[in-house]
């Protein structure tokens, strides 16, 4: 080998640990073995320019300083591949780091390797032997060889990039021992220690490859992972403190992402400063830090509560921490909890800080468990659909109902709430294809059972957020019907929550379309959430239902002057030519009070509860020839 490529080698390798060492490297196991990798490998190098001296210029005072360089290369190289073997071995481990017991018995091929060079002397009669470097290639090969079969055997737990990068690393030292046992005169090592050192560097320990691009400062995902696998493997209390970013716009814009980012970034480097915690982004809205001091989890915790004070622009702050391994003992799981906690979670919680205990832990699960229940019904096409009748006063009859979705347990006897399910399936992309999959047994249902011959005008049915802004929605909804020959007018769609969606393009082309083609809409919970008179204003709504909350608060015995506001706001919807329907009627009274406010369809458990198809017909036979008197009552 020139003195040239040794050189080149050297230099290769000192800008390679110059630059891994200036890049802040997450403190992992793989990390300090691979920047161990890289001095054994620079020593190697240096060792062999000093054989390479020794071998160029003979000289019989240097003679012992030839067998002792060609002793050190081989020591140094057998070492070299040594580390990078334990390397493999902790990256495809599922706990980091090496067993003391398994690192001894891989030492032992090596520690032979040491001894028959310590006694090349007298076995072989000086380090230059063929014998001898033939046995320590052959040993230095059968690590790469090893650390192959155990890459490939364990695929399924690192990227396919990572895989690839590592084998082939070993693979180059494989042909390096080869080429080397054939030319014993010729070493090549030092380019294949270059080799698979800058393989790994790129395409496995870059460090940038941690970092969050939009986000200077901020470790990712995979560095979370990383830090997290690595704790868990230490048996020492640990805590996990999030900061979760809850937006306070629904409609999530690139203008919105730039502000998220930005709190985010700022965020960071206060905690990197001020507490020298690292940050990672655990998930889209969440930066995750750790720290195994209690002491540091509550001044962090109360530094992040003033920090809301000083100003969070669109988005409020809730701090989350778990105690690990006392309430999370594994990797798979923490990921779990937290991806829960900083979703619907802290979604639902008003509260600025949670304390992930046993509770919050049995709620995931619980929502787990729905979730499963709700993807197997959707590929069972296992749901139910009730219908709640609607009277209407002004024909003292039922003339239309609500089709309400139903999700069985699995155990077959009781319901899973649609407020538990409908969020989950929401947050799952799964809420479509359940809104198809009503849909579709309406439309079979109304024209099985003909239900325009029991005098029934229209089904409501809900419109989902996701449904109204998905282009093909109007396409889908009328091939459907086309199907089973039900006109458009004869549904009409509950849209809840406008404000999240009304400003969206495609929401205002399908409304446009949807009402060419005949079909009607309604604002479904108006009085609460984000359905209110500006939003009703803002599309032509023929139906305007008043949640049931917003019924009972305007109801109110205790408070009287309450029932003003119900009075305007029926007189404001009808000057605007809307029609009013009053959810959750549950006795006479209220019927009476809504009737004489100029209410003019009921819906409620005074009636009936939302019943199955063939109860829904019973109830239809049984009010044939009946007529409700404009009080609300029958005769």
């Amino acid at each position: 080998m020139e003195i040239r490529t040794l050189i080149i080698a050297i230099l290769v390798l000192g800008i390679l640990m110059l630059i891994y060492m200036r890049k802040s490297i997450l403190q992992l196991s793989t990390t300090r073995m691979f920047c161990l990798f890289l001095v054994l490998s620079a020593l190697n190098i240096v060792v062999e320019m000093v054989e390479y001296g020794a071998f160029v210029y003979p000289d019989e005072s240097n003679l012992w300083l030839q067998g002792i360089s060609r002793g050190l290369y081989l020591i140094t190289l057998l070492v070299t591949v040594f580390s990078l073997c334990i390397y493999t071995y902790s990256r495809f481990t599922i706990k980091r780091g090496v067993p003391v017991k398994n690192a001894v018995l891989s030492a032992i091929p090596a520690a032979l390797g040491f001894l028959l060079i310590i006694l090349s002397k007298v076995l072989f009669g000086g380090t230059s032997s063929d014998i001898l470097l033939t046995i320590c290639y052959i040993i230095g090969m059968l690590y790469s060889i090893a650390s192959v079969v155990l890459a490939c055997a364990y695929n399924g737990r690192t990227k396919r990039e990572i895989l690839s990068a590592i084998v082939v690393s070993h693979l180059v030292w494989c042909a390096m021992f080869i080429f080397q046992i054939i030319r014993k005169g010729t070493q090549v090592s030092s380019v294949a220690i270059t080799a698979s050192a800058l393989i790994i560097y790129i395409f496995v320990e870059n460090p940038k490859d941690y970092y969050e691009k939009s986000i200077p400062g901020v470790r990712n995902k995979d560095a979370f992972i990383a830090m997290l696998a690595e704790r868990f493997a230490r048996p020492k209390t640990f805590f996990i403190m999030s900061v979760i970013f809850i937006e306070k716009n629904i409609l999530f814009t690139d203008s919105a992402r730039k502000a998220l980012e930005d709190e985010q970034k700022k965020v960071a480097e206060f905690a990197r400063s001020d507490y020298q915690l690292s940050a990672y982004l655990s998930s889209w809205n969440t930066l995750s830090f750790m720290t195994g001091r209690a002491d540091v989890v509550e001044r962090f915790m109360s530094a992040i509560n003033l920090y809301k004070g000083i100003g969070a622009g669109s988005y409020r702050f809730t701090f989350s921490v778990v105690e690990a391994p006392r309430i999370v003992k594994e990797l798979d799981k923490a990921m779990q909890i937290l991806t829960y906690v900083s979703g619907e979670y802290a979604y639902s919680q008003s509260s600025p800080n949670i304390v992930i205990d046993e509770n919050i832990v049995d709620k995931m699960v619980y929502r787990n468990t729905i979730e499963d229940v709700v993807r197997q019904a959707v590929k069972d096409k296992s749901f139910d659909v009730y219908y709640q009748p609607i009277l209407s006063v002004k024909e003292g009859s039922f003339s239309s109902a609500e089709a309400l979705v139903r999700l069985r347990r699995r155990d077959g006897e009781k319901y899973i709430s649609p407020e538990d399910f409908i969020p989950i399936a929401e947050r799952c992309g799964l809420v479509q294809e359940i809104d198809d999959l009503v849909f579709e047994k309406v439309c079979s249902f109304i024209a099985k059972e003909n239900l325009i011959s029991y005098g029934i005008k229209t089904i409501e049915v809900n419109l989902s957020g996701n449904e109204a802004v998905d282009a093909h929605t109007h396409e889908r909804l009328f091939r459907k019907m086309e199907k089973y020959h039900i006109p458009p007018n004869y549904i009409n769609f509950e849209i809840t929550d406008t404000s999240h969606i009304t400003g969206d393009a495609t929401f205002k082309e399908n409304f446009t379309k949807m009402r060419e083609q005949g079909f009607t809409f309604s604002m479904d919970d108006f009085g609460v959430g984000d359905s209110n008179i500006l939003e009703l204003l803002k599309f032509d709504y023929v139906l305007i239902k008043m949640d049931r909350e917003f019924i009972w608060n305007c109801l109110d015995p205790e408070n009287p002057e309450k029932l003003n506001v119900l009075k305007h706001t029926i007189d404001f919807m009808k000057k605007n030519g809307l029609h009013v329907l009053a959810e959750g009627v549950e006795t006479l009274e209220q019927a009476r009070i809504l009737i004489d406010n100029g209410v003019e369809y009921l819906q409620g458990f005074y009636y009936s509860r939302p019943v199955p198809e063939n109860d829904y017909i019973e109830f239809l036979n049984a009010q044939k020839g009946l007529v409700h008197k404009a009080d609300g009552t029958a005769n």
